[in-house]
């Protein structure tokens, strides 16, 4: 009776229990960098557009050109200012009352046809960067962000009543007045400081995504479906993030206040920049989408290579 060989499956089965090991590790350290990656993908673009002066007016000074938000704007101030202007003013006698409205309309009428002038769009932009300045921590701006909300639209309205007065003869003071306003409650403070120290991390927290990526990659058996789960791990991040984007930008807006500048001014402001945040996480969105797929289709092509291999020969 000749001896039997000793069972394989000591061997085959610390082979499967490394395997397993190993795939497990993968997948975590895979699901870490798709984490990472769909928080880094706003992270930078705040940096580069919101805690940056020149991206900040470079995305938010396209509002210069947008006719329609301009000659609102401009009617919007100039009808606040003439409201208080009348208020002030008011004779009692009607005649005079009604040709001081005329005025005041002929007012609203030149500060809509000044936001085609360059010399206004200039002071756009201007404002913009007094704004920024006045809330965002930065070289020349302030050195800690205020509690509330700063508006610096001096330079917009300052040609707005240059304007009016040299066409109407009316000095509506729009720049003295309405020039810099603080929203009071809007309590933006603390989220331009949470946002610039998030936005400090943006380079090591890349550097540490690269790192987990590449130990992810070596670590496993199934290179293929790790970077499916990278990539479609990504793109659902990407989902969730935008989806607590969409709602603190609705809670930012709501508070506020009533002034009707400054809601027309945030209101728009805010949609440019979500738009603009929305544009990069698409294009991310994209690159991870097709990660995805590349890893799913490679991980289901080797399966199937493995298994054919496998496979007794006649």
């Amino acid at each position: 009776m000749s001896p039997s060989a000793p069972p394989a499956s000591g061997p085959r089965s610390r082979r499967r229990a490394t395997t397993v090991l190993r795939t497990g590790l993968g997948t975590v350290l895979g699901l870490a960098t798709a984490s990472l990656v769909a928080l880094l993908v706003p992270l930078h673009w705040a940096e580069d557009t919101v805690v940056s002066r020149d991206g900040f007016t470079q995305v938010v000074g396209t509002l210069a050109e947008d006719r329609d938000f301009q000659e609102e704007l401009a009617r919007t101030a100039v009808g606040q200012a003439t409201d208080r202007f009348l208020g002030e003013r008011a004779t009692g006698v009607p005649f005079l009352d009604r040709a001081l409205e005329n005025l005041t309309r002929r007012a609203a009428d030149v500060a809509v046809g000044l936001t085609s002038d360059p010399a206004y769009q200039r002071a756009w932009t201007e404002s913009l960067a007094r704004t920024h300045a006045a809330n965002v921590p930065s070289e020349g701006g302030v050195t800690e962000p205020p509690r509330d909300l700063v508006l610096d639209l001096g330079p917009m309205l300052h040609e707005v009543d240059a304007a009016v007065e040299r066409t109407a003869g009316v000095d509506v003071g729009l720049s003295d007045r309405e020039g810099t306003m603080t929203v009071p409650g809007s309590r933006t403070g603390r989220l331009i400081e949470a946002g610039t120290r998030l936005t400090d991390l943006a380079v090591p927290l890349t550097w540490t995504a690269a790192v987990l990526a590449a130990l992810a990659l070596l670590v496993t058996r199934h290179r293929f479906a790790t970077l499916a789960v990278m990539g479609l791990g990504t793109l659902a991040g990407l989902g969730g993030v935008w989806l607590l984007v969409e709602h603190g930008a609705e809670r930012a807006t709501g508070v506020m206040g009533s002034d009707p500048v400054v809601r027309l001014a945030v209101d728009r402001v805010a949609v440019l920049l979500t738009g603009s945040l929305g544009e990069q996480m698409v294009t991310a969105a994209w690159a991870a989408g097709i990660t995805g797929v590349v890893g799913l289709v490679g991980a289901i092509l080797v399966s199937g290579g493995s298994r054919r291999g496998r496979r007794p020969t006649a």
